[in-house]
């Protein structure tokens, strides 16, 4: 994190800025003015949100949240409060679903990849998938029941059984 972090004022409010961090999954930021966060707060959610989205590699390491406190200016007991806030739930909920959201077609990619063999032997699995996904195939068997009596009528579970057999 930049020594900006520190230097914000918390009574003169301005939107926070996304911060510019390497090696973390680049989505949108959930947009600041949506939540009720003061401007140290939006900062530190998106340094929360940025650190815990850190790809985990080979010389990247995320932070500790007592870094990230030292990072912000505040201290860790803060950082702790913050996060306990609503609105820090939401902001960083909404940012993991923001990056999950813009991950969907390069998952869609991958599974394409691994359906047609591009990296060996094509995946049964990914194809099942593929189908899955486009409605064509399903593993789950729906069973319906209906009867032509105008009251209510009480079956046994061994009766219901029957029924569902016949009916397969």
């Amino acid at each position: 994190m930049t020594n900006e972090l520190s230097n914000i004022d918390e009574t003169n409010y301005e939107l926070a800025e996304v911060m510019d961090v390497a090696d973390y999954i680049q989505a949108p930021m959930p947009d600041v003015r949506d939540y009720d966060l003061t401007p140290i707060q939006l900062n530190a959610a998106q340094a929360v949100l940025i650190n815990d989205m850190t790809l985990k590699k080979r010389g990247v390491t995320r932070k500790t949240y007592i870094q990230l406190a030292a990072d912000l200016g505040i201290s860790h007991d803060t950082l702790q409060r913050y996060r306990a806030l609503p609105e820090f739930s939401r902001f960083i909920r909404d940012g993991a679903q923001l990056a999950v959201s813009s991950s969907v077609p390069m998952a869609i990619t991958r599974l394409h990849q691994l359906a047609d063999g591009s990296f060996g032997t094509p995946s049964i699995k990914a194809l099942e998938m593929i189908l899955e996904m486009t409605g064509v195939y399903s593993k789950s068997q729906k069973h319906e029941i209906s009867h032509q009596y105008a009251a209510p009528v009480q079956v046994s579970d061994a009766e219901l059984q029957r029924i569902i057999d016949a009916n397969k």
